[in-house]
């Protein structure tokens, strides 16, 4: 089978069909079996290049230490910044509440922020001042 052939099954399930429905069931399975094996080969072969670029990388790293006359050792925990933002996402606090009123036996209260709510806005038409509800 050509790379184009190939290519053309993975980007189209009714040309994988087109071409499947041409070989046996047992066949399109053994293909399938080869597949997936040269793809776990790959895989392990990506991954060892990936190791050995990094062993790479660590010596240079280590050579240029070795010129400067430094250790690894020097090289911890002297950064202000390590990349990675130290601050801790925002969570809203509970406010203490700042005013109080009782009507009908049921207790309000309110921290004085956001909206008044209709309790407070019908006592302040009642009496004027809302600092006579403070607690």
């Amino acid at each position: 089978m050509s790379k184009s052939a190939l290519l053309k099954i993975g980007q189209s399930k009714t040309v994988a069909r087109k071409i499947a429905s041409q070989v046996s069931l047992g066949e399109l399975q053994r293909a399938i079996q080869n597949l997936q094996a040269a793809q776990v080969f790959l895989a392990k072969q990506a991954e060892k290049k990936a190791d050995a670029q990094r062993a790479q990388k660590i010596k240079k790293a280590m050579s240029l230490l070795d010129r400067m006359g430094l250790k690894p050792e020097d090289l911890g925990g002297t950064s202000k910044s390590s990349g990675k933002s130290k601050t801790k996402a925002r969570t809203p606090r509970k406010v203490a509440a700042k005013y109080r009123i009782t009507v009908d036996g049921i207790t309000t209260e309110w921290s004085g922020r956001g909206r008044m709510p209709v309790v407070f806005r019908e006592a302040m038409g009642k009496r004027g001042s809302i600092d006579s509800y403070l607690i």
